[in-house]
């Protein structure tokens, strides 16, 4: 692994992780929904991570809104 979890948007956090040629996220939201995924380097991993918590937290904020 390669940093523990690092603090992202909206209370969610995530992993990065060396998968062969790959790098592996996965974001953990703060009621415990998991969202994972594949990129081609660490820096594009960190940015899916972080593009798919600014997502979360928006729908989380839509939800309360209950529109």
């Amino acid at each position: 692994m390669d940093k523990p979890f690092f603090p992202t948007t909206g209370g969610c956090t995530f992993v990065l992780e060396a998968a062969g040629e790959a790098w592996s996220w996965r974001l953990t939201t703060p009621d415990g929904a998991h969202v994972g995924g594949l990129a081609p380097d660490r820096s594009a991993a960190g940015r899916s991570a972080a593009f798919a918590a600014s997502a979360v937290s928006a729908l989380r904020r839509t939800r309360e809104r209950r529109f």
